[in-house]
């Protein structure tokens, strides 16, 4: 599961689990507690600031507001308790306000989103993607470069912005699969799209299939089920390049039959291209009519 499916399943329940078994900080997670739902404290909107800058520049991460974090008795940061917010609308509100200025440049991809436990009071969740535009400074009072490592943030050294710096801008390859029903068989439209910033050479990737068998395929797309135990297919690109123009490319169609009616088809997707690392995700398609 990546971080926006993360983001997008946490609920009360996950708050509550988290709270239960004393859920360590990590590098992709973060709790805090705040003085005020409208960030009047220099303390809150740096911390802020610092979270964003921070994760934007390793990994990404989620940030889950009202939960304290500290030593317990073995020693270990963890959640070990609530401190739930008042006046959560008002918070949504100042954290988007703030997003545009906490860092520079800003980060692109920041979600917030609150979690009640009653009326307006309970916790907010933000959201900080990896960015492919690092690195970003903290703002809001702190005009310094973070980064996360292990379960903190840290200020920035000048041999990590030198680097950074350096760095080569990265492809980044998204894909969208588009199906429509035919008779009893599914076509699944396969297109990538290049939304980093550096033209995607050696693309490929590889697909996965619950509960349908591959009848067909079209374009550049491979069936290469009879070389696994499972419904496969591929692609590869090793002429052609994807430009980050914003264009789809379409690889090709997938023709598919459902295994067990009335169930959605579950598909495992691993995208590639050279300079960039490989991206892992599962979707579900809608039921197969027969």
């Amino acid at each position: 599961m990546d971080l926006s499916q993360t983001f997008d399943q946490l609920g009360l329940a996950e708050i509550d689990d988290y709270l239960k078994r004393e859920q360590e900080e990590h590098l992709q997670l973060d709790f805090k507690t705040i003085k005020g739902a409208n960030l009047a404290s220099a303390d809150d909107r740096r911390n802020f600031a610092r979270g964003l800058s921070g994760f934007a520049n390793s990994a990404g991460g989620i940030i889950v507001w009202g939960i304290d974090a500290r030593n317990n008795a073995q020693g270990i940061d963890c959640a070990v308790a609530p401190s739930e917010i008042r006046q959560l609308k008002l918070l949504l509100s100042r954290l988007n306000e703030f997003t545009g200025q906490a860092v520079s440049p800003i980060v692109d991809g920041v979600r917030h989103k609150i979690i009640e436990r009653t009326a307006d009071s309970g916790f907010a969740v933000t959201l900080v993607p990896e960015s492919q535009s690092a690195p970003h400074m903290a703002k809001l009072g702190e005009d310094r470069y973070y980064k996360r490592s292990g379960a903190s943030f840290y200020k920035m050294e000048h041999f990590d912005l030198e680097d950074m710096f350096g760095r080569r801008q990265k492809p980044l390859l998204r894909m969208s699969l588009t199906p429509t029903n035919e008779d009893d068989t599914t076509k699944l439209v396969v297109r990538l799209k290049n939304v980093g910033r550096r033209t995607a050479r050696h693309a490929g990737f590889m697909l996965k299939f619950e509960n349908a068998e591959v009848v067909g395929v079209s374009g550049d797309i491979r069936n290469v089920s009879h070389l696994n135990d499972r419904p496969v297919v591929t692609f590869d690109y090793p002429a052609g390049v994807i430009h980050p123009n914003g264009i789809d490319l379409i690889a090709g169609e997938v023709h598919l039959r459902s295994l067990v009616q009335q169930m959605p088809v579950a598909v495992s997707a691993t995208i590639y291209c050279e300079d960039a690392l490989s991206q892992n995700a599962v979707i579900e398609i809608p039921i197969m009519s027969t």
